[in-house]
């Protein structure tokens, strides 16, 4: 758990991944509180999709690969505007690198575990744009992905998400 402005571990803050409804039947809830680091371990006997909760507030939608899956949230984002997250193999679930992630004329390239983030600013009003946004994954060895993220973008949120091989 890091504080989105200084990248400094938040201690004792409960998190809480709530699972898709396949993985609620399977498991429900997942449940930690970071320790004086910031840290956490939360075990997941399942691989699926998640919420994530931070202090009851929503920070983002995860996809949990396995038993090493990197877990970092960002909080305390103010009025700036940011999306993060993993790039996944649908069928392998390993992670995609050199994929271009772009969205509200932000750009970055996903590393070598997938990881991507697009920091675009600290707005007063906490608002880039008006009309819908798309974030935009293209890659060359998969199908490009375009996910709505609303009208505007607000916030500081986790997206995890999956590429199809071509």
């Amino acid at each position: 758990m890091l504080d989105f402005r200084t990248q400094t571990g938040v201690a004792g803050v409960e998190i809480q991944f709530r699972g898709d409804s396949q993985a609620r039947a399977r498991f429900g809830e997942g449940r930690a509180t970071t320790d004086a680091r910031g840290s956490y371990v939360m075990p997941l006997p399942v691989v699926g999709s998640f919420t994530a909760w931070v202090d009851g507030a929503f920070v983002g939608t995860l996809r949990v690969a396995g038993s090493t899956y990197p877990g970092d949230l960002l909080i305390a984002g103010g009025t700036c505007v940011s999306r993060y997250g993993t790039l996944a193999d649908s069928g392998t679930l390993k992670p995609v690198a050199g994929a271009a992630v772009s969205m509200a004329g932000g750009m970055t390239v996903s590393g070598p575990d997938g990881w991507y983030r697009i920091d675009l600013g600290c707005p007063v009003n906490g608002s880039i744009g008006s009309g819908t946004t798309v974030l935009h994954v293209a890659h060359p060895n998969y199908a490009p992905r375009d996910r709505v993220v609303g009208r505007g973008v607000q916030g500081v949120l986790r997206l995890d998400l999956e590429l199809e091989r071509r």
